[in-house]
């Protein structure tokens, strides 16, 4: 028996159909904890103008948050394992093998609990939110996914069609997309937008000409001798990382989530390649000084990642040594560690869906590149993409305007978006060495692919 926790938040006055979120990871966790997660969200409501008028449906999927049973595997984690750090310089500590036992140990405990992980897929999780509006005496309703989430909403849309009157997708995950292999190609695509904006900047062409030259130098520097760095000190202890030139990349890759972070990143390179380590150690310190406690259940991660799997494609990255840093990842050894269904069907097209579609994309997105939404724009019928200038991943929650071309597509989901506020998107406004440039990295939990390195562990 599984059980999901739901909260329908009311509007003043119902005037339009219900919107239910689902939320990305895969495995995060709709945060309706307590008193104030529910402030949140209703903080979330009053600002998105096409939330009004609407019931709001948020619910945990299956294995995540307050759901029965629970695949989290925070009681078998090692904080300080997952985000490499040791307490002295000469402490030797093999990362790679402690992860190994801390999944093994996660895996064994929910298996114990008589959990059938294999059970734990997004063909499942669609079936879910399908019995969920049965359940709640709904007729249709607008599906809005984020990461992840958009990969369930479209299996709903495919599975269900007659569920859903339209359909939000921001940041899109392909359902047969083989995402896991895909880093180095979507880096490199960001490094190359990055590259060109800074080139148009002129005080950015000015004071950081060659952006991808030095990274180049500073993966292969880095990767040949890590550099030992000392943080910031938690509680009155000591903390010192190795970072490796695929650390940097992977901090980089980090970056591109957010538009405050992508323009500091060329200060970042620069000071880096100049082996000026102070903002990668402000950095560094900034993340992982927060709370240990994740809001991602990673025994479901792990499930939906591995239970999903579609055949890997061929790199095509410019780079080989993007390469490398990509294939160093949990999943190439955590999924034969996982226990996992072979695939129980194949998908079918939506060329004839009739139901609207709208998907968002920022130009920067590292986890789900435009060239997916595109991808998926052309697979399927009645949709429309729109694709903003200078924002990274999550772009409802990263510019008003995202919420102001939602709330146009609801209005009138079959007319063209011709929303005024996305005339007067910019590129980057990238910061000169004078300028204060607080760092503002850090991974994001609504990451399809929280890898293995630095800032975002399962």
């Amino acid at each position: 028996m599984i059980k999901l926790p739901v909260v329908i938040f009311e509007p003043d006055r119902t005037r339009h159909e219900p919107i239910v979120y689902l939320t990305g990871g895969p495995g995060q966790m709709a945060m309706i904890d307590n008193v104030e997660d529910i402030a949140q969200w209703w903080s979330f409501i009053d600002n998105g103008p096409w939330l009004r008028g609407r019931q709001l449906v948020v619910v945990d999927q299956r294995g995540v948050g307050r759901s029965e049973p629970s695949l989290d595997c925070s009681a078998h984690y090692t904080p300080s394992v997952w985000s490499e750090v040791i307490s002295k310089v000469d402490e030797v500590v093999e990362f790679d093998l402690a992860q190994k036992r801390d999944v093994t140990a996660c895996r064994d405990a929910l298996i114990k609990k008589g959990i059938d992980l294999t059970a734990y897929n997004t063909i499942e999780n669609a079936a879910d939110i399908h019995d969920l509006r049965i359940a709640l005496g709904i007729e249709k309703w607008v599906l809005y996914g984020i990461s992840y989430g958009t990969k369930l909403a479209l299996q709903v849309l495919e599975d269900h069609p007659e569920d859903v009157i339209a359909v939000v997708l921001d940041s899109t995950l392909p359902p047969d997309v083989g995402y896991v292999d895909q880093g180095s190609n979507s880096l490199d695509s960001a490094l190359r937008t990055l590259e060109k904006d800074c080139s148009k900047h002129s005080g950015c062409s000015k004071n950081f000409p060659n952006l991808m030259t030095m990274i180049g130098g500073i993966v292969q520097q880095l990767n040949a001798q890590p550099v030992l760095l000392r943080l910031g000190e938690v509680e009155g202890s000591a903390r010192f990382m190795r970072v490796s030139g695929d650390d940097f990349l992977e901090l980089m890759f980090d970056g591109f989530y957010h538009r405050g972070a992508i323009e500091v990143l060329p200060q970042l390179i620069k000071d880096t390649n100049e082996q000026d380590y102070r903002m990668l150690v402000e950095i560094l310190g900034d993340t992982l000084s927060g709370d240990d406690k994740s809001d991602v259940a990673d025994g479901m991660h792990l499930s939906i990642v591995c239970n999903d799997s579609v055949p890997p494609s061929a790199p095509s990255a410019t780079f080989p040594l993007f390469d490398n840093w990509a294939a160093d990842n949990i999943y190439t050894w955590a999924c034969p560690l996982w226990p996992s269904a072979k695939p129980v069907k194949t998908h079918k097209s939506l060329k004839a869906n009739q139901v609207p579609v709208l998907l968002l994309s920022g130009e920067y997105d590292p986890a789900t590149p435009s060239k997916w939404a595109k991808y998926v724009a052309g697979n399927t019928g009645s949709s429309q993409l729109v694709v903003f200038r200078g924002i990274g991943h999550d772009v409802v929650d990263t510019t008003p305007c995202g919420g102001e071309v939602v709330s146009d597509f609801l209005n009138n989901p079959k007319a063209p978006i011709t929303t005024p506020c996305l005339a007067e998107m910019e590129g980057p406004n990238f910061l000169s060495p004078e300028e204060d440039s607080s760092p503002a990295l850090e991974a994001s939990a609504v990451s399809p692919l929280p890898r293995k390195h630095l800032v975002s562990g399962p």
